[in-house]
């Protein structure tokens, strides 16, 4: 290209997605391809181009859902969409998700291995898509209460799940790992993704509790499951944990003022955050339990824990005081953009 071509390339395309990909999350799925490397026998650099790979293949998702969503928030800063327009960044996350397939074709693997890496990535890519239309299509006013865990189940694994598994997989593949070594860290990763979309959920509602919203804006405070009456795991507990007639009276609330869904987020964060959080320390705790099975080396299994541990541990911790809730968190912007 021409200078001048190279130029409005970088200003509309290269510089706002460096940007954004500076964002930081947890990291699960950069750590994970890593650690599940190691845990597969591998042994050199090989990781880090996949793991790229990963990474470009999940911003890209980002970028779409946040547009699907009308997002004004990811990671504590505008989306974006808010930033160079629709157009520009649906245009910037596809290009993230070919990025993605270029990176694995550069990968310096047997050629069997990085065949397999871009049939898993191809296979995830479609399975994830499958996810967010039923996130995007599945209501809690529009689904009954009783289906809400499964509607919940499916939507976490088909989106977060499957990334995270992908993670696994792209380590054992790089590896070389055997079938039962690398079913057995598939599986797990799937898992950890789900309890990380558990994690995601909670926060969210955590953040909009803790704001100080007036009528119309919850202080720029992301709240869009709310907003759209997304299925998430809170509904999920709750309809478990509680009558169908206050579940229904909740999802009355959806759609009105920002007060409205800051009691909304109050109220469904009394109920379920002590369940969300004994249900998510059980998978992990269950699932590395699996992996010790086959990993017998104790440094790379306790490795393994403290990746986990923005998972497990709550980062905010509500106490409900009458029907004020304080928060005691430094900060609340925690989010991996799991859903999406």
């Amino acid at each position: 290209m021409s200078p001048i071509a190279d130029r409005l390339v970088a200003e509309s395309l290269h510089r706002p997605i460096e940007s954004f990909k500076r964002r930081q999350g947890k990291q699960i799925r950069r750590s994970l391809v890593g650690i599940c490397y190691e845990m597969a026998g591998g042994r050199g650099g090989l990781v880090g181009v996949i793991a790229d790979a990963i990474e470009s293949l999940h911003a890209g998702s980002l970028v779409i859902d946040d547009v699907q969503d009308d997002s004004r928030l990811r990671r504590g800063e505008a989306t974006l969409h808010q930033l160079i327009g629709v157009p520009l960044a649906i245009n910037a996350g596809n290009w993230m998700y070919f990025r993605a397939l270029e990176l694995l074709t550069s990968a310096e693997l047997p050629e069997a291995e990085r065949s397999q890496l871009m049939s898993a990535m191809v296979r995830a890519g479609r399975r994830c898509h499958e996810g967010q239309a039923l996130d995007l299509h599945a209501r809690v006013d529009r689904i009954p209460s009783a289906d809400w865990k499964e509607i919940a189940e499916a939507i976490s694994t088909l989106k977060t799940g499957v990334l995270v598994e992908l993670a696994a997989q792209f380590g054992c593949i790089a590896a070389n790992a055997s079938n039962p070594i690398r079913s057995a860290l598939g599986s797990f990763g799937c898992q950890i993704g789900v309890a990380l979309q558990m994690r995601n959920d909670l926060e969210e509602l955590a953040r909009i509790a803790a704001c100080r919203p007036t009528s119309n804006d919850l202080n720029g405070i992301r709240d869009d499951d709310l907003r759209h009456a997304r299925i998430t795991w809170p509904w999920a507990w709750a309809a478990e944990l509680s009558s169908e007639s206050r579940c229904q009276r909740l999802v009355g609330r959806l759609g009105r003022s920002a007060m409205d869904h800051h009691m909304v987020a109050m109220e469904l964060l009394a109920i379920t955050h002590k369940h969300g959080d004994q249900s998510i320390a059980a998978i992990v705790h269950e699932q590395v339990r699996l992996v010790g099975e086959h990993v017998l080396d104790p440094a790379l299994l306790q490795r393994l824990r403290d990746h986990l541990q923005p998972i497990e541990r709550a980062t905010a911790v509500p106490a409900m005081i009458g029907r004020h809730t304080v928060c005691h968190a430094a900060t609340l912007d925690t989010s991996a953009g799991a859903r999406g």
